[in-house]
Protein backbone atom coordinates (compact mmCIF):
# COMPACT_ATOMS: atom_id res chain seq x y z
CA UNK A 1 0.00 0.00 0.00
CA UNK A 2 1.54 3.37 -0.97
CA UNK A 3 1.77 6.53 0.98
CA UNK A 4 -0.87 8.04 -0.60
CA UNK A 5 -3.54 5.48 0.79
CA UNK A 6 -2.38 5.27 3.84
CA UNK A 7 -2.66 9.23 4.47
CA UNK A 8 -6.15 8.73 2.53
CA UNK A 9 -7.28 5.80 5.40
CA UNK A 10 -5.78 8.39 7.81
CA UNK A 11 -7.63 11.48 6.72
CA UNK A 12 -11.01 9.56 6.36
CA UNK A 13 -10.83 8.21 9.19
CA UNK A 14 -10.09 10.96 11.72
CA UNK A 15 -12.98 13.12 9.83
CA UNK A 16 -15.34 10.62 10.13
CA UNK A 17 -14.36 10.46 13.83
CA UNK A 18 -15.67 13.91 14.37
CA UNK A 19 -19.10 13.22 13.67
CA UNK A 20 -20.62 12.68 16.94
CA UNK A 21 -18.74 15.20 18.50
CA UNK A 22 -20.00 17.52 16.03
CA UNK A 23 -23.47 16.18 16.66
CA UNK A 24 -23.26 16.48 20.39
CA UNK A 25 -22.39 20.28 19.85
CA UNK A 26 -24.35 21.46 17.66
CA UNK A 27 -27.05 21.31 20.24
CA UNK A 28 -30.14 21.41 17.76
CA UNK A 29 -32.96 18.60 17.95
CA UNK A 30 -31.70 15.11 16.03
CA UNK A 31 -34.12 15.65 12.78
CA UNK A 32 -33.14 19.32 12.68
CA UNK A 33 -28.97 17.78 12.67
CA UNK A 34 -29.96 15.00 10.33
CA UNK A 35 -32.00 16.75 7.32
CA UNK A 36 -29.63 19.83 7.35
CA UNK A 37 -26.25 17.56 7.68
CA UNK A 38 -27.88 15.82 4.53
CA UNK A 39 -28.99 18.59 2.74
CA UNK A 40 -25.67 20.55 3.01
CA UNK A 41 -23.90 17.29 1.76
CA UNK A 42 -26.33 17.10 -0.94
CA UNK A 43 -26.04 20.37 -2.44
CA UNK A 44 -23.10 20.42 -3.67
CA UNK A 45 -22.79 16.70 -4.82
CA UNK A 46 -25.93 17.67 -7.20
CA UNK A 47 -24.32 20.48 -8.37
CA UNK A 48 -21.12 18.27 -9.53
CA UNK A 49 -23.61 15.64 -10.80
CA UNK A 50 -25.58 18.32 -13.07
CA UNK A 51 -22.85 19.56 -14.44
CA UNK A 52 -20.17 16.70 -15.01
CA UNK A 53 -22.91 13.41 -15.01
CA UNK A 54 -26.24 14.72 -17.10
CA UNK A 55 -26.11 12.10 -19.40
CA UNK A 56 -25.71 9.44 -16.94
CA UNK A 57 -28.39 10.93 -15.05
CA UNK A 58 -30.58 11.12 -17.84
CA UNK A 59 -30.12 7.36 -18.63
CA UNK A 60 -31.72 6.19 -15.59
CA UNK A 61 -34.11 3.80 -15.60
CA UNK A 62 -37.09 3.35 -13.53
CA UNK A 63 -35.82 0.47 -12.04
CA UNK A 64 -32.94 2.31 -11.09
CA UNK A 65 -34.66 5.44 -10.15
CA UNK A 66 -36.80 3.08 -7.53
CA UNK A 67 -33.71 1.84 -5.96
CA UNK A 68 -32.18 5.07 -5.55
CA UNK A 69 -35.17 5.79 -4.00
CA UNK A 70 -35.11 3.11 -1.16
CA UNK A 71 -31.58 3.42 -0.27
CA UNK A 72 -32.00 7.27 -0.01
CA UNK A 73 -34.90 6.49 2.24
CA UNK A 74 -32.96 4.49 4.17
CA UNK A 75 -29.82 6.45 4.86
CA UNK A 76 -32.16 9.16 5.69
CA UNK A 77 -33.56 7.40 8.41
CA UNK A 78 -29.93 6.05 9.36
CA UNK A 79 -29.09 9.09 10.12
CA UNK A 80 -32.20 10.33 11.64
CA UNK A 81 -32.00 7.42 14.30
CA UNK A 82 -28.00 7.48 14.77
CA UNK A 83 -28.07 11.16 15.15
CA UNK A 84 -31.09 10.33 17.94
CA UNK A 85 -28.81 8.22 19.51
CA UNK A 86 -25.80 10.28 19.76
CA UNK A 87 -27.90 12.63 21.79
CA UNK A 88 -29.33 10.19 24.04
CA UNK A 89 -26.65 7.67 24.75
CA UNK A 90 -22.55 8.08 25.18
CA UNK A 91 -20.34 8.87 22.01
CA UNK A 92 -18.03 5.13 22.40
CA UNK A 93 -21.69 3.31 22.91
CA UNK A 94 -22.89 5.01 19.45
CA UNK A 95 -20.29 4.90 17.17
CA UNK A 96 -19.64 1.45 18.35
CA UNK A 97 -23.18 -0.10 18.39
CA UNK A 98 -23.69 1.36 14.32
CA UNK A 99 -20.22 0.13 13.22
CA UNK A 100 -21.95 -3.25 13.09
CA UNK A 101 -23.68 -2.46 10.25
CA UNK A 102 -21.24 -4.79 8.43
CA UNK A 103 -22.67 -8.14 10.18
CA UNK A 104 -26.93 -6.61 9.30
CA UNK A 105 -25.36 -6.50 5.65
CA UNK A 106 -24.25 -9.98 5.96
CA UNK A 107 -27.42 -11.08 7.07
CA UNK A 108 -29.51 -9.35 4.91
CA UNK A 109 -27.73 -10.35 1.55
CA UNK A 110 -28.14 -14.22 3.01
CA UNK A 111 -31.76 -13.69 3.73
CA UNK A 112 -32.45 -11.47 0.66
CA UNK A 113 -29.88 -12.24 -1.93
CA UNK A 114 -29.42 -15.54 -1.23
CA UNK A 115 -24.89 -15.03 -0.43
CA UNK A 116 -23.52 -17.10 1.65
CA UNK A 117 -23.62 -17.07 5.26
CA UNK A 118 -20.10 -17.77 6.51
CA UNK A 119 -18.68 -19.02 9.99
CA UNK A 120 -16.98 -16.25 10.32
CA UNK A 121 -19.84 -13.92 10.10
CA UNK A 122 -21.92 -16.47 12.39
CA UNK A 123 -18.92 -16.27 14.77
CA UNK A 124 -18.43 -12.08 14.40
CA UNK A 125 -22.19 -11.94 15.20
CA UNK A 126 -22.32 -13.77 18.78
CA UNK A 127 -18.80 -11.88 19.51
CA UNK A 128 -20.15 -8.75 18.38
CA UNK A 129 -23.24 -9.10 20.37
CA UNK A 130 -21.75 -10.01 24.08
CA UNK A 131 -20.15 -6.84 23.16
CA UNK A 132 -23.86 -5.03 22.82
CA UNK A 133 -25.07 -6.43 25.84
CA UNK A 134 -21.88 -5.44 28.13
CA UNK A 135 -23.01 -1.60 26.44
CA UNK A 136 -26.29 -2.26 27.50
CA UNK A 137 -25.44 -3.57 30.78
CA UNK A 138 -23.41 -0.50 31.15
CA UNK A 139 -26.48 1.55 30.61
CA UNK A 140 -29.53 -0.61 32.43
CA UNK A 141 -31.58 1.45 34.47
CA UNK A 142 -31.42 4.90 32.30
CA UNK A 143 -34.05 4.73 29.97
CA UNK A 144 -32.45 7.45 27.87
CA UNK A 145 -28.91 5.53 27.20
CA UNK A 146 -31.19 2.43 26.43
CA UNK A 147 -33.18 4.38 24.17
CA UNK A 148 -29.88 5.71 22.33
CA UNK A 149 -28.05 2.60 22.04
CA UNK A 150 -31.44 0.72 20.69
CA UNK A 151 -31.76 4.29 18.32
CA UNK A 152 -27.45 3.12 17.21
CA UNK A 153 -29.13 -0.53 16.35
CA UNK A 154 -31.66 1.15 14.19
CA UNK A 155 -28.98 3.15 12.77
CA UNK A 156 -26.84 0.01 11.81
CA UNK A 157 -29.85 -1.68 9.97
CA UNK A 158 -31.14 0.82 8.15
CA UNK A 159 -27.30 1.64 6.32
CA UNK A 160 -26.90 -1.66 5.58
CA UNK A 161 -30.60 -1.59 3.83
CA UNK A 162 -29.20 0.97 2.23
CA UNK A 163 -26.25 -0.60 0.91
CA UNK A 164 -28.24 -3.88 -0.11
CA UNK A 165 -31.02 -1.58 -1.74
CA UNK A 166 -28.27 0.42 -3.57
CA UNK A 167 -25.84 -2.41 -4.32
CA UNK A 168 -27.29 -3.10 -7.93
CA UNK A 169 -27.72 0.74 -9.42
CA UNK A 170 -24.61 1.74 -8.15
CA UNK A 171 -22.79 -0.73 -10.74
CA UNK A 172 -24.00 1.59 -13.39
CA UNK A 173 -23.32 5.10 -11.85
CA UNK A 174 -19.99 6.90 -11.06
CA UNK A 175 -19.69 7.56 -7.30
CA UNK A 176 -20.93 11.69 -7.95
CA UNK A 177 -23.97 10.96 -9.26
CA UNK A 178 -25.04 7.85 -6.29
CA UNK A 179 -24.28 10.01 -3.48
CA UNK A 180 -25.59 13.15 -5.17
CA UNK A 181 -29.18 11.14 -5.67
CA UNK A 182 -29.29 9.24 -2.56
CA UNK A 183 -28.28 11.89 -0.23
CA UNK A 184 -30.48 14.07 -1.68
CA UNK A 185 -33.75 12.02 -1.45
CA UNK A 186 -32.67 11.32 2.46
CA UNK A 187 -32.47 14.84 2.57
CA UNK A 188 -35.85 15.46 1.32
CA UNK A 189 -37.22 12.52 3.65
CA UNK A 190 -35.86 14.11 6.91
CA UNK A 191 -37.23 17.40 5.68
CA UNK A 192 -40.74 16.40 5.21
CA UNK A 193 -40.42 14.02 8.37
CA UNK A 194 -39.20 17.04 10.08
CA UNK A 195 -42.04 19.64 8.92
CA UNK A 196 -44.98 16.84 9.05
CA UNK A 197 -43.62 16.67 13.26
CA UNK A 198 -43.89 19.81 13.91
CA UNK A 199 -40.25 20.96 13.76
CA UNK A 200 -38.37 23.82 11.59
CA UNK A 201 -34.73 23.89 9.95
CA UNK A 202 -34.84 27.32 10.88
CA UNK A 203 -34.52 29.49 14.17
CA UNK A 204 -31.87 27.38 15.96
CA UNK A 205 -28.78 29.30 17.58
CA UNK A 206 -26.11 30.10 15.33
CA UNK A 207 -23.66 28.26 16.26
CA UNK A 208 -25.77 24.99 15.45
CA UNK A 209 -25.70 25.91 11.82
CA UNK A 210 -21.74 26.38 12.33
CA UNK A 211 -21.33 22.72 13.77
CA UNK A 212 -23.81 21.67 11.23
CA UNK A 213 -21.83 22.39 8.48
CA UNK A 214 -18.74 21.56 9.74
CA UNK A 215 -20.69 18.09 10.23
CA UNK A 216 -21.29 17.57 6.22
CA UNK A 217 -18.35 19.10 5.01
CA UNK A 218 -15.50 17.12 7.39
CA UNK A 219 -17.01 13.72 8.10
CA UNK A 220 -19.63 13.38 4.88
CA UNK A 221 -17.46 15.03 2.26
CA UNK A 222 -14.09 15.03 3.49
CA UNK A 223 -14.39 11.80 5.35
CA UNK A 224 -16.13 9.69 3.25
CA UNK A 225 -14.82 11.20 0.07
CA UNK A 226 -11.50 10.27 1.36
CA UNK A 227 -12.40 6.74 2.17
CA UNK A 228 -14.37 6.10 -0.87
CA UNK A 229 -10.96 7.17 -3.01
CA UNK A 230 -9.03 4.49 -0.60
CA UNK A 231 -11.37 2.06 -2.19
CA UNK A 232 -10.04 2.85 -5.86
CA UNK A 233 -6.96 1.13 -5.46
CA UNK A 234 -7.60 -1.05 -1.49
CA UNK A 235 -9.96 -3.76 -0.93
CA UNK A 236 -13.09 -3.06 0.62
CA UNK A 237 -11.89 -5.16 3.50
CA UNK A 238 -9.05 -2.82 4.35
CA UNK A 239 -11.10 -0.01 4.26
CA UNK A 240 -13.90 -1.46 6.07
CA UNK A 241 -11.61 -2.24 9.03
CA UNK A 242 -9.64 0.97 9.06
CA UNK A 243 -13.34 2.83 9.57
CA UNK A 244 -13.70 0.89 12.78
CA UNK A 245 -11.12 3.60 14.57
CA UNK A 246 -13.98 5.64 14.04
CA UNK A 247 -15.25 4.90 18.10
CA UNK A 248 -11.61 4.80 19.09
CA UNK A 249 -11.34 8.40 17.33
CA UNK A 250 -14.73 9.91 18.53
CA UNK A 251 -14.12 8.47 22.22
CA UNK A 252 -10.94 10.50 22.25
CA UNK A 253 -12.07 13.85 20.79
CA UNK A 254 -15.34 13.49 23.55
CA UNK A 255 -13.05 12.53 26.34
CA UNK A 256 -10.83 15.69 25.41
CA UNK A 257 -13.82 18.42 23.98
CA UNK A 258 -16.62 17.15 26.06
CA UNK A 259 -15.02 15.89 28.90
CA UNK A 260 -16.66 12.72 28.51
CA UNK A 261 -14.40 10.09 29.38
CA UNK A 262 -15.72 6.43 28.04
CA UNK A 263 -16.29 4.18 31.42
CA UNK A 264 -13.90 1.06 31.92
CA UNK A 265 -17.49 -1.27 31.17
CA UNK A 266 -18.20 0.82 28.30
CA UNK A 267 -14.21 0.19 26.71
CA UNK A 268 -14.42 -3.20 26.98
CA UNK A 269 -18.00 -3.85 25.83
CA UNK A 270 -17.20 -1.44 22.82
CA UNK A 271 -13.85 -3.95 22.40
CA UNK A 272 -15.61 -6.85 22.18
CA UNK A 273 -18.28 -5.29 19.78
CA UNK A 274 -15.29 -4.07 17.64
CA UNK A 275 -12.85 -7.52 17.69
CA UNK A 276 -16.78 -9.68 16.63
CA UNK A 277 -17.06 -7.12 13.30
CA UNK A 278 -13.63 -7.28 12.38
CA UNK A 279 -13.46 -11.58 12.38
CA UNK A 280 -16.66 -11.44 10.69
CA UNK A 281 -14.59 -8.70 7.91
CA UNK A 282 -11.76 -10.85 7.84
CA UNK A 283 -13.18 -14.32 7.04
CA UNK A 284 -14.06 -13.57 3.69
CA UNK A 285 -14.95 -10.61 1.20
CA UNK A 286 -18.65 -11.34 0.98
CA UNK A 287 -19.46 -9.11 4.29
CA UNK A 288 -17.23 -6.49 3.43
CA UNK A 289 -18.55 -6.10 -0.17
CA UNK A 290 -22.26 -6.06 1.25
CA UNK A 291 -21.02 -3.30 3.67
CA UNK A 292 -18.47 -1.04 1.81
CA UNK A 293 -18.67 -2.53 -1.73
CA UNK A 294 -20.62 0.01 -3.38
CA UNK A 295 -19.32 3.51 -2.41
CA UNK A 296 -17.28 2.44 0.40
CA UNK A 297 -18.69 4.13 3.62
CA UNK A 298 -20.02 6.89 1.73
CA UNK A 299 -23.39 7.41 3.79
CA UNK A 300 -22.54 6.45 6.77
CA UNK A 301 -21.68 8.24 9.93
Amino acid sequence: MHLREWLALLVGVFAVSWAAPLIRLAEAPALTVAALRLTFAAIPLLVLALLLRRGELRALRRGDLVLLGLAGLCIGAHFGFWVASVQDTSLVASTAIVATQPLFAGVGGWLLLGERMTRALMLGIGISTVGALLLAGADFGEATSLRGDFFALLGAAFVAAYFLAGRRARAGLSNVSYAAIVNSVGACALLLTLTATGGSPVGHEGSAYVFIVLLALVPQLIGHGSLTWALGSLPAVVVTVAALGEPVGAAAIGATLLDEPPTLIELIGAAVLLSGVYVALRGGPGVALGAAGQGGSEGTR
